[in-house]
């Protein structure tokens, strides 16, 4: 298939886990991504990775509305922006009793801002054919996992805030969607597995039907939300959790 042909899709987070798989996946498609993030070296690894030849890497901190006008402006210069993927996030694992507000608002701006602000750059330079947008939320916002409180508000946020954006943006011919993942294999991931016990963390395995997460396997999803197959969905939450939320 080559559903992306020649489309221009911004893709945040890019740089590894399920960012980087989403880009490959769009990459392998004829799509020419435009990769976001702080580091430009691993920016830049990332992208040369890709198939293709005409991938851009902008260097900026998309929680940081003042850095927007770079993407906005490389957008309007290419003929608009066909997709768009929301991947960045921040996950801490802190007991309820030693959360503090700092805690909170830093999750809320790496895992919702980040989206809203990925949402806005390109509704800002979209495609005169419209385009698809996807943010990735987490099964964590609807299980009650100790010491989840941060990442759970900020990825319940993203399943609110997309069926606001979703009614907004039609019509520019913006379409919202999240993918709400399970575990999944990543650098992300792997870091707070490290702090539960190994009985904690076969339970986890366990209770995913299906396994854990490859970030393929979440990518294809994405790529699919974002393509014309999906042009009759929007403002919806699409599950992909190799069945965990079937318990």
């Amino acid at each position: 298939m080559n559903r992306f042909e020649n489309k221009l899709v911004l893709i945040v987070g890019v740089t590894s886990g399920i960012g980087l798989s989403t880009a490959q996946r769009l990459a392998s498609e004829g799509a020419r991504i435009v990769g976001i993030g702080r580091n430009a070296e691993r920016l830049q690894h990332a992208l040369n990775s890709l198939e293709g030849s005409e991938h851009h890497a902008i260097v900026a901190d998309i929680s940081d509305e003042s850095q927007l006008s770079l993407i906005i402006k490389y957008g309007k210069e290419q003929g608009g922006y066909d997709g768009g993927v929301c991947c960045a996030g921040l996950h801490e694992i802190r007991p309820f009793s030693l959360l503090k507000t700092e805690n909170l608002l830093a999750g809320f701006s790496a895992n919702v801002v980040s989206a809203v602000n990925t949402t806005k750059a390109l509704s800002k330079a979209v495609s005169p054919d419209g385009a698809g947008i996807v943010w990735l939320s987490s099964v964590a916002a609807n299980r009650g996992t100790a010491g989840f409180t941060s990442y759970a508000c900020a990825k319940g946020a993203l399943v609110s805030a997309a069926r606001v954006a979703a009614v907004e943006l039609v019509k520019k011919k913006i379409r919202v969607n999240v993918v709400v993942a399970g575990v999944v294999e990543t650098p992300m991931s792997e870091g707070w597995l490290k702090l539960l016990s190994q009985e904690q963390q076969d339970e986890i395995a366990a209770n995913h039907l299906l396994g854990i997460g490859k970030p393929e396997e979440v990518a294809d999803a994405i790529a699919f939300l974002v393509s014309s197959d999906a042009r009759w969905i929007t403002g919806t939450s699409l599950v992909v959790d190799g069945g965990l939320s079937a318990w």
